[in-house]
């Protein structure tokens, strides 16, 4: 849209100090005429547009037009822009470039170099998050659904590996626990529900569209919590001193029991499902669990059927 390619152009121009015809002509996908149409247009809405005759002019905004910049330091931009590069590998959302290049305009003059001095002392990637490719194109579908407001059928694999069929009013995607998710409502259940994106396939959006309903993800957060609705276990476990500096990194000081033979007895509450069972047996015979008895036989049994496999 030309009102889109406007306002891009603006933004284009306020983070440089000119940039020529055929450039914008190149970047925006139209002709040096067009570009000067735009130019026109952007005066007459009242922005102030130079143009700089010669091999090394160009268009530009004039340095009286400001942004205001009082609201925020640059110290503020600087984490706003590192936040945003961080998420753009995993997201692959084209409106981030675009943020960006809003971010940057509020930016003081030859503010990117400050940016790029102070980006080597901190860096964020979330690319790993994302995926491969296949991943990524499942997640862009999710992405669109919860933009278009329309239903969205997928299978899913739960965390006790049932997979169904799934139709979903999509909501809200949540960056939560090292992962992307879908929040939801959704039509098998009768229910809210948060699915993890890594485990959605062959999504596929719907014409229908349906209206938003009112309960919020941070409202589900709270209501479904289990440390709230005591769907928690409490679990006891003994971790051999080989362990201990996965051990440290994981828990908290204050849930840790250190013995006398450097092994480590850590407490923890973990919701009661494959995830958890999956934690205790990943650390081999480097780990014991000790309580509660149940579960005991639980580890047992998987680790007999484990070494039947070898055998």
């Amino acid at each position: 849209m030309k009102i889109d390619r406007l306002l891009s152009i603006v933004v284009y121009l306020l983070n440089r100090e000119l940039a020529s015809a055929s450039t914008l002509a190149e970047r925006f996908g139209v002709s040096t005429r067009t570009i000067q149409r735009d130019m026109e247009a952007i005066n007459l809405a009242g922005i102030p547009v130079m143009s700089v005759q010669g091999p090394s002019g160009g268009y530009g905004i004039m340095d009286g037009f400001k942004l205001d910049r009082r609201l925020v330091s640059p110290d503020d931009l600087f984490y706003i822009v590192t936040a945003l590069n961080g998420i753009a590998g995993t997201l692959d959302d084209g409106h981030i470039a675009g943020a960006l290049e809003t971010v940057r305009g509020l930016l003081p003059s030859h503010g990117d170099e400050g940016l790029r001095r102070r980006a080597e002392r901190l860096h964020v990637d979330f690319s790993a998050l994302g995926g491969g490719p296949a991943q990524r194109d499942s997640f862009r579908v999710v992405q669109a659904a919860v933009e278009d407001g329309r239903l969205l059928e997928f299978e899913y694999t739960s965390n006790r590996l049932e997979s169904t069929r799934r139709v979903v009013e999509p909501m809200t995607v949540v960056f939560k626990w090292r992962a992307w998710y879908l929040f939801g409502y959704c039509r098998l259940r009768g229910d809210y529900r948060l699915f993890r994106a890594s485990r959605i396939r062959r999504p596929r959006p719907q014409p229908e569209r349906f209206a938003r309903r009112p309960k919020t993800f941070e409202e589900f957060e709270r209501e479904y919590d289990p440390a709230h609705t005591g769907s928690l276990v409490e679990v006891k476990l003994r971790f051999a001193p080989e362990m201990a500096p996965l051990v440290e990194e994981f828990h908290n000081e204050e849930d840790l029991e250190r013995l006398e033979d450097g092994s480590i007895v850590a407490r923890m509450a973990m919701p009661e499902d494959g995830w958890m069972y999956g934690y205790v047996l990943s650390y081999g015979q480097f780990v014991e669990l000790l309580e509660p008895e149940r579960l005991r036989a639980v580890i047992r049994d998987a680790a007999g059927k484990i070494r039947s496999l070898y055998e």
